[in-house]
């Protein structure tokens, strides 16, 4: 809450801009500005709060005449609560009830904080299953202050990063009772799940990888795993469809709205899977992933004692987190435009906390004093470092080793 209030974004209209702008178009332009496919009264309400940025940022034209959003909907939907929230205070509280006013700003900022804070609290229930309480609680304590999901659940949280730790955290939870119960209840939660995660970023297709090798941890398993799917092989087709369905609602929206069923909003941007940052990626002052958010090496460590504690999560973590990250790092802009760290590898952090208990459960008896130590001053570090780039002396997009240094000790 100290980082929000520091931040203030909300009293400069400074929440609802660049991604998070182009997330939240859906909600205005269906609801208050009514001009879907169009946008002009839209451009101009973005124009009278932040003269500064390009009001039509995110806006795609097409040839047809239409406009249509660069980003999905499905954080539209996840804001959508919270805007409903927004408006009615607005109009009974006297503020202009135009999308963009103070209680707008507000509302989806703390509404998307508890996003990320409820994911916290259900991860440390789903670790409860597998480690100890205090291990738990150590590991959720590692993950909430320890890396840069601390900035995206505050100052940045309106981004989808928060918001996709909570759905990880839920694919992980709803993957284990389908597996234990084989429901349709279950089912149908997982599939929702997934279905809204590729909503929010298409690029979460990836996370299929959770329930398809959740368990696989042999050649057996592999086996009763195909007869499982068989046996409820009507429940598997209707989880599908489901997930087809919910996927279908992006495809709808730019059907109805700009006439095409398929848009291209990246051309010219793409993978370079021969060449990726990998160095630069991961241990970069700039933004590497592990020099901003060191703890997680011992999650990465964890893997190795992974089998002993989640040995149904093992082949999930042997074939995900290696692929993700070299996937991440092969876009073209490996950096992701501003941020704080490597922010699209939050999706990983619910898996990596199992691999993180697995680390305590193995050595914290052991080494318990130099092991709290340095987790003590890592939190204390990155905690710090948040503080400092919701103030401006951690540069967003072109930190260097020299500035690094010369602000260090900087407030």
């Amino acid at each position: 809450m100290a980082l929000m209030k520091d931040a203030s974004r909300w009293n400069r209209a400074d929440v609802l801009v660049w991604d998070a702008g182009g997330y939240y178009l859906y909600l205005p332009a269906t609801f208050i500005t009514h001009d879907l496919g169009e946008g002009s009264f839209l451009t101009y309400v973005r124009q009278q709060y932040r003269p500064d940025l390009d009001p039509d940022y995110s806006f795609v034209h097409l040839p047809n005449g239409r406009v249509v959003f660069k980003y999905p909907i499905g954080m539209a939907i996840m804001y959508a609560p919270w805007f409903a929230v927004a408006h009615a205070h607005a109009q009974l509280q006297g503020f202009l009830p135009d999308g963009y006013s103070t209680p707008y700003q507000r509302a989806i900022a703390l509404g998307c904080m508890a996003y990320a804070l409820l994911g916290l609290w259900l991860l440390g229930r789903e670790l409860r299953h597998y480690v100890p309480d205090h291990l738990a609680a150590l590991a959720v304590l590692v993950v909430g202050l320890g890396t840069n999901l601390l900035v995206y659940s505050t100052i940045d949280a309106p981004m989808a990063h928060g918001t996709l730790f909570l759905l990880n955290v839920l694919l992980l939870r709803y993957t284990r009772q389908w597996y234990a119960q084989g429901r349709w209840a279950a089912g149908i939660r997982l599939a929702l799940i997934f279905g809204l995660m590729l909503l929010v970023r298409p690029s979460e297709l990836w996370m299929v990888a959770v329930p398809l090798l959740w368990g696989l941890t042999s050649r057996a398993a592999v086996a009763q795993r195909l007869a499982f799917w068989l046996s409820l092989w009507r429940q598997l087709l209707g989880m599908v469809l489901l997930v087809a369905l919910i996927g279908s609602v992006q495809l709808l929206f730019w059907r109805i709205v700009g006439g095409h069923w398929l848009l291209d909003f990246y051309p010219g941007e793409r993978f370079y899977l021969l060449s990726p940052h990998l160095w630069e990626g991961l241990f970069s002052v700039r933004k590497g992933w592990l020099f901003w958010s060191p703890l997680l090496m011992l999650a990465l460590l964890g893997v190795f004692w992974l089998r002993r504690t989640v040995p149904a999560a093992l082949p999930v973590a042997l074939v995900l987190v290696p692929a993700v990250i070299y996937l991440t790092f092969s876009w073209w802009d490996w950096t992701y435009g501003g941020g704080f760290g490597c922010r699209p590898l939050i999706s990983l952090y619910p898996l990596l906390s199992l691999c993180l208990a697995s680390f305590w459960v193995r050595w914290w008896r052991r080494a318990v004093i130099p092991l709290a130590v340095v987790v003590g001053l890592l939190v204390l570090l990155n905690v710090r470092q948040s503080w400092q780039y919701a103030r401006g002396t951690i540069d967003c997009c072109h930190m260097d080793w020299a500035r690094y240094k010369e602000h260090f000790f900087d407030h």
